[in-house]
């Protein structure tokens, strides 16, 4: 008799709670009109990418891609209010990539230009007649109030790594290192310009690090069947190599202070395979 009257009254609340729910089919309408959307609509929403941090500073920095426009943005402690760095405002298609902010947090450097095809080709999706490039840019993380953005092309080359202190930066092109000056005006020599390289050595040489203090370069020097890691000294202009030998080393990464560098050693290619 309890169980029957449980389930009575069971059912009964089920109906009571039924009844008293509004007819889905009435909320349809109104809910579609308000969803009603455009293309622009959907392609409106802006996304972060890149998200980087700087190693001795309270600040970050993005990139952001806005209605098909993209730029470089940064924010620092304690509000973490975003600003913007640059001043592509045109929905032109370029791609920005590989952002690096220096160790300090004052500078910003990143690619402009997309990544060349399998017959080294460069998208053009804006039909330039000039063609298009694939170049390094770089930034101050700091705007003045009521300034605009200002963003400056530093070389031609990727994969850019910025001085700890923002002055310079180096990349690899063409099997060799360069460094070039960072700022809005022209460097005076063509090394400091990115144009010439900073070490011309055997072999394809690739990844430079800078040490914490920015005194010496780590890169990986590939010899077909072997590679070594190489460190240059800036002041001085020499170039040692660690621990040489047959092996294929690589992934050179300095130690806190400076003092150390590790790296991945692998065997090279054994004779007769060469």
């Amino acid at each position: 008799m309890t169980r029957m009257r449980a389930a009575l009254l069971s059912g009964a609340l089920s109906v009571v709670l039924v009844a008293g729910v509004p007819s889905i089919d009435a909320g349809v309408a109104p809910l579609r009109a308000q969803q009603a959307g455009t293309i622009d609509a959907f392609l409106r929403p802006a996304y972060p990418s890149e998200l980087i941090s700087a190693e001795r500073a309270e600040r970050l920095a993005w990139i952001a891609y806005d209605e098909g426009k993209r730029n470089v943005y940064t924010a620092a402690a304690p509000g973490f209010r975003p600003t913007r760095l640059t001043s592509f405002m045109e929905d032109d298609g370029t791609d920005l990539t590989s952002l690096r902010i220096s160790a300090d947090g004052s500078t910003v450097a990143f690619v402009r230009g997309h990544t060349p095809n399998r017959e080294g080709w460069i998208a053009n999706p804006s039909s330039h007649p000039d063609g298009a490039e694939r170049a390094i840019w770089a930034a101050r993380t700091t705007v003045a109030a009521g300034a605009a953005p200002q963003a400056w092309r530093i070389a031609a080359g990727s994969a850019p790594e910025l001085a700890p202190d923002g002055r310079w930066v180096t990349f690899a092109q063409d099997g060799q290192i360069y460094r070039a000056r960072v700022g809005p005006g022209r460097a005076a020599t063509a090394m400091d310009r990115g144009e010439t390289p900073l070490i011309r050595a055997w072999g394809t040489n690739t990844g430079p690090r800078w040490s914490p203090d920015g005194s010496k370069i780590a890169f990986v020097s590939s010899r077909v069947d072997h590679s070594y890691v190489a460190v240059y000294d800036v002041a001085a202009r020499t170039l040692t190599y660690v621990a040489p030998g047959v092996d294929r080393d690589t992934s050179p990464t300095w130690s806190a202070d400076g003092r150390k560098v590790a790296f991945v050693r692998r065997p090279g290619l054994p004779f007769g395979q060469q």
